[in-house]
């Protein structure tokens, strides 16, 4: 049957090639998608200024505040056997002429990348600088550069060059450290190893002789880690990313492939009703069926493999430029998430054809023949049962998304509520398409007479071959519309929300990443300031609670300016005694730690520094943050500066603040609460680029299965031309047939998306609609709808090309 499955391939090219291009997409996608979870799952961060060195030690990168190292470790690592040499170095922000961002490196750690000197030689005094190539500076005469928001003129003396991409400044090694700040501290240890010593036999020493230090030692693509700041958790985001973007995208492809290759199967209903005539078994048919699609199968996900890698690598590029995931981050794909999508693909394909196969084969020969042009069987009790299955789990999912979840936690469920709507209608699309057939008959009649009349009894004879087009119509609208106005309606809450918790009228920020503390005494100096505060965000954890692992936004504030600025009401105590080792405690997190003013609660920080702090005050409000006084925080993370501060006061009042240090950026209000969105921003454009690709594979699946249904009806319109009918005639009905699936599909989607939508609008405000423009639901609706008519139009429009006799006679 091998034999007999791929010659009929020559003569099936536009159906096999709908079959190909379906599984081929879809294979690409899912092992894209795959090796995007293992590229989270390894966490592979290159180093680049790091290279040179085969083991590094740094503070522990599993922190999200990076604590220095102790110079004195340098020493205790250099006395490990295997170890060559211990080069100490330091980081510190250095702003460039023209206001490129660069890093203050020592001269002795240009070893570590290796930097090499294209022009000039080494710093030898204080006020001598190397620049790297891509910094823009020349060699010769004087630069200024902006440290700690002062300008210092330095003679660049030389030029050096690496396989780095980021901007770098070496200073000679004293002043480096001067400039560092933190006295007897360094950034990282670089540690070279002797000849024949392996990273991996000097690693177990050198672990243990630093160990109790709250320290790290890195190999391999673990070095990144302590050169990229951003790099610490973005491999979990990564997994979360592909795992919904994964899971959309197998439910999509499986109906995508199944409808397709269904309506591939489902025109060859004569040709198996004339094979089961001359004797071939019922298991002989679905062999062939089987062959034919595992050729073409196994043929999609060859191909499709190669092109996965360079998906998942734009997909990442992508993902890093939206700050999803980390810049340097490598991609990785490795043979579990290729082998997962070819059995996917192949699994999906088998279950299609042989599901499709069934009918024709183990009908008989005679009730085959006759029912061959015009399918009507659809019904089994597997797939009542699977579609049951969906729909109550998807009804399920939107009960608990609208009592149970609350605020945008919600969004977990939501999204799995609107795959399960849909795949529970996918599965009952034939009797859907049966209701909403006879809805839309008389309206369709009333508006387009005998043209209408003819289009309706069309597909409601041809139903069950009319829903395989629905399906794709349906997915597009119900999946786009639920997606996008979970987005807008989550953007929506999040600045009402970001809105009402500030209560500042301006906010003061820098150009180089950060702001001093004592700039907050400067503002409320200024005539016309009446109160500000400076604001330190970071992570803690309470040790000691049940959920020790739970994490808390902590806000380092000051005492004085922060109810003025920001939305917190004390319930007990008083923020005036937020100072020292102090805390104010959220009504919620005092409850769960049972915690009253004047108790101690320990905290653990961002830098894993472990802290025991006194309850000063218990609050509520929008910030569902414990507040600490900004000193303490700000010296428990990485750039030891505040991330903003926040005034109450009119913007203009602050304009001789920045006119003594142009570093220093102010925002009015209306500007501070577009820039506070900046994170649903980034939400809100991965979601579209996901979104995207999903709908960019199933507007593919519409118009292959919109192109296949009417190549089917060549024999169709040829009879209606023998018999009179003309082109326009004909292209009329076809167009109303088109515009009857397309509301359809639509009608079908807007039940997906509702019972999607509602629900989280609830759970989320408390409406009992989404937030978002009508343009978004009119956008979707409206290309759903031109895409089925011009891909059924224009396949019409070439069938119409052949001679009625020639093609009655062909496919007689």
């Amino acid at each position: 049957m091998l034999r007999l499955a791929l010659r009929t391939l020559r003569h099936r090219i536009g159906g096999f090639t709908a079959s190909f291009i379906s599984l081929f997409l879809g294979a690409a996608i899912v092992m894209a998608c795959g090796g995007l979870m293992e590229t989270g799952i390894r966490n592979d961060v290159p180093a680049q200024r790091l290279a040179a060195a085969p083991l590094v030690v740094t503070g522990d990168p599993s922190y999200l505040e990076r604590s220095p190292v102790d110079a004195a470790l340098a020493a205790k690592a250099a006395a490990v056997d295997g170890v060559a040499e211990v080069v100490p170095d330091v980081a510190f922000p250095v702003v460039l002429p023209g206001g490129a961002e660069a890093t203050g490196h020592t001269w002795s750690g240009a070893r570590l990348a290796p930097y090499a000197l294209d022009q000039g030689r080494a710093p030898q005094g204080p006020d001598e600088v190397v620049v790297d190539a891509n910094s823009g500076v020349g060699l010769g005469g004087t630069v200024a550069l902006r440290i700690d928001s002062a300008d210092v003129d330095y003679r660049v003396v030389g030029v050096a060059r690496a396989a780095v991409e980021a901007k770098a400044v070496f200073f000679t090694d004293d002043e480096a450290r001067r400039r560092y700040a933190k006295p007897g501290k360094v950034e990282l240890l670089g540690v070279l190893l002797k000849p024949g010593a392996t990273a991996e036999g000097v690693r177990e020493g050198l672990t243990a002789a630093v160990a109790g230090r709250d320290v790290a030692v890195l190999a391999g693509d673990e070095r990144g880690l302590a050169e990229f700041s951003d790099a610490r958790g973005g491999g979990e985001t990564i997994i979360t990313v592909s795992a919904v973007f994964g899971g959309l995208a197998i439910m999509v492809a499986m109906f995508v492939v199944a409808g397709t290759l269904g309506l591939s199967v489902q025109q060859r209903h004569r040709e198996m009703a004339l094979l089961r005539a001359i004797g071939t078994t019922p298991g002989q048919l679905r062999r062939l069926v089987l062959g034919e699609t595992a050729f073409v199968a196994v043929l999609a996900t060859a191909l499709g493999w190669p092109v996965s890698g360079y998906l998942g690598e734009w997909l990442l590029t992508q993902l890093s430029g939206a700050g999803v995931a980390p810049r340097a981050m490598a991609f990785r794909q490795g043979w579990v998430p290729v082998a997962a999508g070819v059995g996917i693909s192949l699994l999906s394909a088998t279950i299609a054809a042989f599901v499709a196969g069934r009918a024709a084969a183990v009908a008989r020969p005679t009730e085959a023949l006759t029912a061959a042009g015009l399918q009507t069987r659809w019904f089994s009790v597997p797939r009542l049962v699977f579609a049951l299955l969906c729909l109550g789990g998807g009804t399920a999912l939107s009960i608990i998304t609208a009592v149970v979840m609350s605020g945008p936690v919600a969004a977990s469920t939501a999204g799995p509520t609107a795959m399960l709507w849909a795949s529970g209608i996918a599965l009952l699309s034939p009797a859907a398409a049966k209701v909403l057939i006879a809805v839309l008959h008389w309206p369709v009649r009333a508006l387009s007479g005998m043209s209408g009349y003819l289009a309706v009894l069309n597909t409601g004879a041809r139903r069950v071959r009319v829903a395989g087009a629905i399906t794709p119509v349906m997915l597009a609208t119900g999946l786009a519309t639920a997606l996008l106005y979970l987005q807008t309606t989550q953007a929506g809450a999040a600045t009402e929300a970001f809105a009402t918790s500030l209560r500042a009228d301006a906010v003061v920020t820098s150009a180089t990443g950060g702001v001093r503390l004592d700039v907050v005494d400067e503002v409320r100096a200024l005539p016309g300031v009446e109160a500000a505060s400076a604001v330190v965000d970071t992570e803690a954890y309470f040790p000691d609670h049940e959920d020790g692992d739970d994490e808390i936004t902590v806000l380092g504030v000051t005492p004085s300016g922060v109810t003025r600025t920001m939305d917190v009401d004390v319930t007990a105590g008083s923020l005036d005694d937020l100072r020292g080792d102090a805390v104010a405690l959220p009504t919620g997190w005092a409850e769960d730690l049972e915690a009253a003013v004047g108790d101690q609660v320990r905290m653990k920080l961002g830098d894993g520094a472990v802290v025991d702090l006194e309850v000063a005050a218990v609050h509520t409000g929008s910030f569902d943050a414990a507040l600490l006084p900004a000193e303490l925080v700000v010296a428990h993370t990485t750039g030891g500066r505040a991330s903003q501060i926040l005034v109450k006061g009119p913007e203009s009042a602050l304009a001789p603040l920045t006119e003594r240090d142009p570093d220093l950026r102010v925002a009015g209000r209306e500007e501070a609460l577009a820039a506070g969105g900046g994170g649903e921003q980034t939400g809100a454009w991965v979601n579209y680029l996901l979104v995207g690709m999903i709908l960019a594979y199933t507007v593919i699946s519409l118009v292959n299965t919109l192109v296949i249904a009417t190549g089917e009806r060549r024999r169709e319109f040829a009879l209606q031309r023998l018999i009179g009918a003309t082109h326009g005639q004909i292209l009329r009905m076809v167009g109303i047939e088109s515009v009857v699936i397309a509301l359809a599909g639509i009608i079908l989607g807007g039940i997906v998306s509702l019972v999607t939508l509602v629900p989280f609008a609830i759970a989320l405000n408390g409406t009992f609609w989404p937030a978002g423009p009508i343009a978004i639901y009119l956008v979707v609706v409206g290309g759903a709808t031109g895409l089925t008519l011009l891909s059924t139009l224009l396949s019409t429009a070439y069938v119409l090309r052949t001679p009625p006799v020639a093609a009655a006679a062909a496919l007689d």
